[in-house]
């Protein structure tokens, strides 16, 4: 079996097992539907007006673009990775998709909405990363625009309350079975938490990869947010922005741009 060992663009993003075809990552994250039915139902709850024009940022597959899928609203997607791009343009022929980096975009464009699922944003990993790619949000972002963050709870990771922090995943394809088991480490100095999966197949390990993700308490996102432009308007662990006790996997955050 053949996979990816070499680095996403700049490295931002490991080209790892998960991503070695379309297929296969939909098979392992087949939650991503509802996270694109989630990201427009807030799109829509939030808007000043019905959006015209939408950028999603690490595009994946292409799921969201699709939902967006309308006459009238301009789509243009990026990511990172040549075979989700390539993956996006097959679903959304009529959207306008990049190969590029989060942190150095420019489009020289502004959007009524920008949206960051699956956990894009925790690519940027560093306090520069972090600088550089909220200020590619707020460079495509004009007054009333809405801003969409999903991507892992790190309230819940923290505090125990997302459970272990160890897991497996199954899944058949190519007529043969796999098994991923997951585990992720805390590095707190430097607010990170690692991801490290074994893929099986029957007793052999084919495949070991890893990966470092940022994450950032309510508090610690509302800063960066407001300082380049936005206003949260919610903070919660479901995709219909409840009000939780942030005790879910998933993180969601809402934000408005401010008028420059």
């Amino acid at each position: 079996m053949e996979t990816e060992t070499s680095e996403g663009l700049h490295g931002i993003v490991p080209m790892r097992f998960i991503y070695r075809s379309a297929e296969w990552y939909e098979r392992l994250y087949p939650q991503a539907a509802q996270w694109a039915e989630d990201c427009f139902q807030l799109v829509h709850r939030f808007a000043e007006r019905r959006p015209r024009s939408i950028l999603d940022i690490g595009c994946g597959t292409g799921l969201a673009l699709e939902r967006f899928a309308d006459p009238d609203v301009e789509r243009c997607g990026i990511d990172a990775l040549l075979v989700m791009v390539e993956a996006a343009r097959q679903r959304n022929p009529d959207a306008t998709i990049v190969h590029g980096d989060m942190r150095d975009l420019d489009l020289r464009r502004r959007f009524d909405a920008v949206t960051m699922l699956g956990g894009v944003f925790s690519h940027a990993k560093t306090h520069e990363d972090v600088r550089r790619t909220m200020q590619v949000l707020a460079n495509h972002t004009h007054a009333g625009a809405v801003l969409v963050i999903e991507g892992i709870n790190p309230c819940a990771l923290l505090s125990g309350a997302a459970g272990r922090r160890n897991w497996s995943i199954d899944v058949e394809a190519d007529g043969n079975s796999y098994r991923g088991d997951a585990e992720i480490s805390i590095d707190l100095p430097n607010s990170l938490f690692h991801l490290q999966r074994t893929w099986w197949m029957g007793d052999e390990v084919i495949e070991v990869e890893e990966s470092d993700h940022r994450f950032m308490l309510p508090l610690e996102m509302e800063a960066h947010l407001n300082h380049h432009g936005f206003r949260l308007a919610g903070f919660a662990d479901n995709g219909e922005l409840r009000p939780s006790n942030m005790s879910g996997a998933r993180a969601w955050s809402v934000a408005i741009r401010n008028a420059d």
